[in-house]
């Protein structure tokens, strides 16, 4: 099982460290959050010029966030900067962002991402693009450029089954190993199409007392699950924490939110406490086929963060 991190732009006095300790250490993977306000393409242009071997990638970038053939050409040259290590990872976000900030409307979400994959296989080899009848054009990078991994971080049902049919990688968070009903239109359409399809859900992770280490995740999750889309809420659900959903989304402000997440539901979607636990918790992923964790490292000092860098690949080392 290969070992990756996720990590949000927080300035380059962060990043780089955090960049070049994942290097040293041996981590397949280096994703980079693009949330509104933040250019991944422009960080990960920055770390292709600091690294030689990592993998680099978009975790996630928004299909409305640029036309198709705009984010076709970024990751074409990311894949040329990069030297073929760029995997691109695409999501739809909500429709508060996407309305919000980019100042688009929320309309066909599948239909955005097939079209954006299909550009991108398009431009990355090279072939000609048109639209209303324009004359054709094609990428202005010079030589070839090696095909782009494109990874989808779908939740919703029938997202998940455009993701079987048209990516190389399925990144959903949140995710948990303990119930495959989640994942079930995946595995089912993968089932009918023989495809293969990588699984590399995001597993946010803190090592130490398991008590006190939680803690960091109940704010994310609350804010996730409560106001950032209904389709965060939907994938909890299905997991089976409908119960502790109402009740989230029942708080009458972010306090008693945070409070309503469960340690049941920490331990279901992440990886806390001291090394060993984190181990025999990660089998679980193992078992599930998983064949990526993508870790979210939650203490929130910089100190901290290496440290777990480090401890997480030698616990997980072998898996």
């Amino acid at each position: 099982m290969r070992l990756s991190v996720r990590v949000r732009y927080s300035g380059t006095a962060a990043l780089e460290p955090l960049l070049l300790a994942a290097e040293e250490y041996g981590y397949d993977g280096f994703w980079v959050s693009e949330p509104w306000g933040v250019d991944a393409s422009a960080l990960l242009g920055w770390c292709a010029a600091r690294t030689r071997r990592i993998a680099l990638g978009t975790h996630v970038a928004s299909v409305y966030a640029r036309t198709p053939a705009a984010t076709a050409a970024m990751a074409a040259t990311l894949q040329d900067v990069s030297g073929g290590r760029f995997r691109l990872g695409l999501g739809t976000s909500g429709p508060h962002v996407v309305e919000g900030w980019h100042g688009v409307p929320f309309e066909r979400p599948l239909a955005r991402i097939r079209e954006t994959v299909a550009a991108v296989r398009t431009v990355v080899a090279g072939e000609p693009v048109s639209h209303r009848d324009r004359r054709p054009l094609r990428t202005a990078l010079p030589g070839d450029v090696p095909p782009v991994p494109v990874y989808v971080g779908a939740l919703g049902p029938r997202n998940q089954e455009l993701t079987a049919d048209v990516a190389d990688g399925w990144t959903p968070t949140p995710f948990t190993p303990d119930e495959p009903a989640f994942a079930l239109p995946l595995t089912k359409r993968l089932a009918g199409n023989d495809r293969a399809v990588a699984v590399a859900p995001t597993v946010p992770a803190a090592v130490g007392d398991a008590e006190a280490v939680r803690a960091l995740e109940r704010g994310w999750s609350a804010l996730y699950l409560r106001g950032m889309g209904d389709f965060y809420a939907a994938a909890a659900e299905t997991m089976g924490f409908g119960a502790m959903v109402a009740a989230l989304r029942a708080a009458p402000d972010r306090a008693a939110a945070k409070a309503a997440v469960t340690d049941d539901y920490v331990d279901a979607i992440g990886l806390f406490g001291p090394p060993e636990r984190i181990r025999e918790r990660a089998t679980r992923y193992v078992a599930a086929g998983v064949d990526e964790l993508v870790v979210e490292l939650r203490k929130p000092h910089l100190d901290d963060q290496l440290n777990d860098l480090r401890v997480l690949v030698e616990t997980l080392k072998g898996l």
